[in-house]
């Protein structure tokens, strides 16, 4: 076969074959990666790249910031908008590029792939879905994959030559990919680690059968052949270019933020960062200065230049260096997504089977053929087929292939592209595979003899019994009705075929020869799921790329976008006189996306969380859906309103896996028929049928799509569409009855400051991430609901920290006693010091004492109704504590009080859902008065009801506020020693303040980060002498208030 690729093209002489069959991948990765490249909505995140590109290319300048990754994929799409303008095409060129350049890079790794091997990998990176769909996509990963296989390139050739320029080319590669993505640290773990354990086993063979005097010999004979060693060197270089980014693990094992740039942790993390420098440098120069001098000056340059944007950030060294790798160790603990461990399972059996059944035959076949040999040691220093010069390639595509695949399904992040560095060992063993079989076929033998036949039955035969097995299964002769007589007649046709096909293949291979009909027959059978992977690519890439029926994508453009702009473009150009001229106004909710396209529009605005009436006043309006009922009463029924989806996700019914959804998915014939509709054609039909869901693109369920709305005021659309027999029929007249009343609330507000600040945003000791409510104890320290830490922490009156008690913990991970909590949204502290803490996703209470140790603790999920399943909860939002000891629960998503002894038996209840008194609707804030009477905040019902302390209805009044559409608007309250209400405000930013009958007294706060504002306040407590204590979600604080109403003595 070697010899056939080598053979010149006559036409074009200076070609061979070879050259030629790599000439046309190269062709079809440029067609099959920019073709189209523009019509895709770009994603949420491709928004953000797209924006913060076009920032540097606008002359805005760039600053690295590690939430977005490296600063490469932002270098090289300004660029790309520097000569081919900025639009969605423009900005996914260079990963368009770099795709091709993926697709061609396997011609370098013929020596290890071999020739036909090679091509064949290149092939199988052509038609790869995850890797064809994001290299059409403006993300990092596909860049990254570049600088993989240049590391890999890299490490193979020294491994054979010891020639110092890989040694350079391979700093390129690592420094580019620090540069680009911090899934480089994981990519050169696997590299380095390999590299350790080659080095491990060539140095444990090299002291067998030896006769060395004594111990001091053999070690320094030991020590001679690892310092002879090749990899050794590549230990050291690539160890060295690495250890300094390690240094924010280190940093954080020392208790200190990696990411907090102010003094003092600014200055350890300095000395730490230093001191890793300096130790790396002193290793590379005792190994040879020569050697890594040079390489280490390349990779430090490449570094500095794009993490500072060429000399205009000093901050990117210390966020490149530092914040990296900082920023997403914490992120590991947020799981984004929350996929199961088996999510990248479900990926590649959905997109990449392909590699997937050849790398597992691969490894099967290079284990039996290492066997075979008597080659146990997969290490071994003698060069065999595929493994050149003792270069162990083969077993590093088995290491990459597998600590890949474990490695990011143990990884805290799973999300859809990572697939794309799971499936590339894959490939290259597919194709390594694929290359063994092509050459172990004597083709001139076979082009002698009619092997061509086998082409023209193996498909046949194939379809042939999948249609009999089909029909077996249905079951034949069960009866006279059509449909019965279809699958008999299905099942007898199938009979005939397979006998007649299969006997036409036995001649065919008697006439071969079983040895060569065996590997041809292997061949043509591997088009069946080679054509069906080109298929899946192919509908991914140009049919259903925007659409949630591919699983492959997260956080999705919907088409609404598109349509959204396409509108402003047209009012704009028929009202305003000209293209991007319009006032346009568009809100927090989809921003990330309207930012982008309304880049060019000088005049249009971002009104956030809260519209003015200012801000609103303007001809377009785009808004998403957790703003509407904000909006809309300012707009009236001046406006006519289109709504259209601009964001969803695929369907996650694979999550929560169970044997026995496992048995139907395989045993119940209608559910494996829907599961292969939704696998070969992602048609949805059967299975929403099954499951009794909506799941057309025009009704995907909203827990995965969010709607964006998009208004045109009446007199702009009059100059554009006559009459509504004209316009589009997604617009009809906003029709609403609300209006913008006074606030009721702004006559008594008053401007406050706070006397102190407790906590910023964090993970350390004292810091905060969504604290949700807090309680204040009778000696005046301090206990908040650290709920986006898992934790509750407690303070000093005076602010200062002193401890913080638990981590993330479910009940699934716990055997027996509590070992933290998950996400707890309220906290109450009894007259003894006892703490009681609603651990709201473990749907329980715990009871601690004052050093947060368990006491004890009780509850379980369910979902009940008033009077059913004591001691359950939905979801516990917040406790009190009465004057008898009582505990009282608002227990949410069940729309119910439940009141408990101290020990935690169940007393009894009230509550059930609706709009009479008594009963509620998202329970959350509870509170006990001076007088034993119990105060609820029922904020769907936007209402304050007061029960006495056995549940019994006293009275209720309204709140003007508690948006009950934003799923986190959650507020609390509180009662002070005269009886006054407390309550938050979460939506509007402040405290309102009523008397214990309901009349509005006072109000304070407003939309800041300053000692005046809040982000959005939720929990609040009251202490004996009156001060007012509120948690500030958002801004990760608690803010603490004198007394704001005077004392009556």
């Amino acid at each position: 076969m070697n010899q056939i690729l080598r053979r010149p093209v006559r036409i074009l002489a200076y070609l061979d074959w070879e050259k030629g069959l790599y000439l046309a991948l190269i062709l079809l990765a440029l067609v099959t990666r920019l073709w189209g490249l523009g019509d895709r909505v770009p994603s949420h995140d491709e928004s953000i790249h797209m924006r913060y590109s076009w920032n540097l290319y606008a002359g805005r300048g760039f600053r690295h910031d590690p939430v977005m990754h490296g600063p490469f994929l932002f270098h090289a799409t300004a660029l790309s908008y520097f000569f081919f303008g900025d639009d969605d095409f423009s900005a996914r060129i260079p990963v368009a590029l770099i795709g091709v350049a993926v697709v061609a890079f396997p011609y370098l790794l013929r020596r290890w792939l071999g020739r036909a091997g090679a091509l064949v990998t290149s092939f199988f990176l052509l038609i790869s879905p995850s890797i064809a769909y994001y290299s059409r996509y403006i993300r990092h990963d596909i860049p990254v994959i570049l600088w993989a296989l240049i590391i890999l390139y890299a490490m193979l050739s020294y491994l054979e030559d010891g020639r110092a320029r890989w040694l350079r080319l391979m700093a390129v590669g690592v420094s580019l990919s620090f540069a680009t993505k911090e899934v480089a640290f994981i990519y050169n773990a696997i590299f380095g680690l390999f590299l350790v354990v080659l080095l491990i086993a060539r140095a444990l063979r090299s002291t067998q059968g030896g006769e060395e005097p004594g111990w001091k010999a053999k070690l320094i004979a030991l020590w001679r052949h690892v310092r002879s060693q090749r990899a050794f060197d590549l230990i050291v270089v690539l160890g060295t270019l690495c250890l300094p980014f390690l240094a924010p693990g280190f940093i954080a094992l020392m208790g200190l933020d990696p990411l907090d740039y102010t003094m003092p942790t600014i200055k350890y993390s300095a000395v730490i960062v230093g001191g890793f420098l300096m130790i790396s440098a002193w290793l590379g120069l005792v190994w040879d200065r020569r050697r890594w001098l040079p390489a280490a000056a390349i990779h430090y340059a490449i570094f500095v230049v794009l993490y500072t944007t060429f000399f205009t950030n000093g901050y990117g060294i210390a966020s490149g260096m530092v914040g990296s790798l900082g920023y997403w160790l914490q992120q590991h603990e947020v799981e984004r997504g929350s996929q199961p461990q088996y999510y990248y399972t479900i990926m590649v059996a959905f997109y990449e089977y392909l590699p997937w059944l050849l790398a597992t035959a691969a490894v099967i076949y290079a284990g039996v053929k290492a066997w075979r040999d008597r080659r146990l040691h997969v290490m071994a220093d003698a060069p065999h087929q595929g493994v050149p010069n003792g270069v162990p390639f083969v077993p590093l595509l088995v290491w990459w292939a597998v600590l890949a695949w474990v490695g990011y399904s143990v990884a805290g992040e799973r999300m859809p592209w990572l697939t794309v560095h799971i499936a590339l060992p894959m490939i290259l063993l597919a194709g390594w595979l694929v290359g063994q079989l092509v050459n172990s076929v004597d083709w001139a033998m076979a082009l002698r003899r009619p092997t061509w036949a086998l082409a023209v039955l193996a498909a046949p035969l194939v379809f042939a019994v999948i249609s009999l097995a089909g029909a077996a299964g249905e079951g034949p002769f069960r009866g006279v009705a059509l449909s019965q007589l279809r699958t008999t007649g299905r099942f007898l046709g199938g009979v005939v075929a397979v006998a007649a096909l299969g006997a036409g293949v036995v001649y065919v291979v008697r006439r071969v020869g079983a040895r060569l009909a065996l590997r041809v027959g292997i061949l043509l059978l591997l088009m069946i799921p080679v054509a069906l992977t080109i298929r899946t690519s192919a509908r991914f890439c140009y049919v259903t790329y925007d659409n949630p029926t591919e699983f492959l994508v997260y956080a999705h453009g919907a088409p609404g976008v598109n349509k959204v702009m396409r509108q402003v473009e047209m009012l704009s150009e028929r009202t305003a006189g000209g293209p991007y001229r319009i006032e346009v106004a568009y809100g927090a909710e989809g921003s990330t996306f309207f930012y982008w396209k309304l880049r060019n529009y000088p005049n249009a605005q971002h009104f956030g969380e809260q519209p003015s009436r200012e801000q609103v006043d303007v001809p377009v309006i785009i808004a998403g859906s957790e703003q509407w009922s904000a909006l809309e009463p300012y707009l009236g029924t001046n406006y006519l309103v289109a709504t259209y989806p601009y964001l969803w996700w695929p369907l996650e019914d694979y999550r929560d896996l169970t044997l026995a959804r496992l048995s139907r998915a395989f045993t119940d014939p209608d559910m494996r028929a829907a599961l292969w509709d939704i696998w070969y054609h992602r048609d949805y039909s059967r299975y929403a049928e099954l499951t009794d869901k909506s799941l057309g693109l025009d009704t995907w369920p909203f827990p995965y799509r969010k709607d964006v709305r998009l208004y045109v005021r009446q007199d702009v659309a009059s100059q554009v569409w006559e009459s509504s027999a004209v316009r589009p029929i997604e617009f009809t007249p906003l029709l609403t009855s609300e209006t913008v009343t006074p606030d009721p609330y702004v006559s008594g507000w008053r401007d406050l400051a706070a006397r102190m600040a407790i906590g910023t945003e964090g993970v350390e000791l004292g810091q905060l991430s969504a604290p949700r409510d807090v309680a204040v104890d009778a000696d005046g320290f301090i206990y908040v609901v650290d709920s986006g830490n898992h934790r509750i922490q407690k303070f000093a009156p005076d602010g200062s920290a002193v401890a913080a008690w638990g981590r993330q913990s479910t009940t699934e991970q716990e055997t027996g006693i509590p070992q933290g909590f998950n996400e707890p949204w309220g906290i109450a502290v009894g007259a003894d010091g006892t703490v009681y803490v609603a651990d709201t996703w473990n749907h329980r209470i715990q009871k601690l004492d004052r050093e947060g140790q368990p006491l004890a603790w009780w509850g379980s999920f369910a979902q009940a109704g008033i009077g059913e399943a004591p001691g359950v909860f939905f979801g516990p939002r917040d406790v009190a504590v009465g004057a008898q000891g009582w505990l009282y629960v608002t227990d949410t998503g069940n729309k119910r009080v439940q009141v408990f002894e101290p020990d935690g038996t169940f007393a009894f209840g009230w509550g059930g859902g609706g709009l009479l008194e008594g009963y509620l609707d998202e329970p959350v804030g509870i509170a006990v008065g001076p007088d034993g009477s119990v105060v609820v905040a029922d904020t769907w019902n936007k209402r304050i009801q007061v029960f006495d302390s056995q549940g019994n209805y006293l009275r209720q009044w309204a709140i003007a506020g508690w948006q009950a559409d934003n799923v986190e608007n959650k507020p609390y309250l509180a009662v002070d020693a005269q009886g006054f209400v407390y309550v938050t405000d979460p939506n509007n930013y402040r405290v309102l303040v009523f008397d214990r009958d309901g009349r509005y007294t006072l109000s304070f706060g407003q939309y800041g980060f300053d000692e005046r504002g809040f982000a959005f306040p939720t929990g609040i407590a009251v202490d004996a002498e009156g001060a007012v204590y509120v948690t500030d979600a958002h801004s990760g604080r608690v803010l603490v208030f004198d007394p704001v109403v005077p004392t009556v003595d």
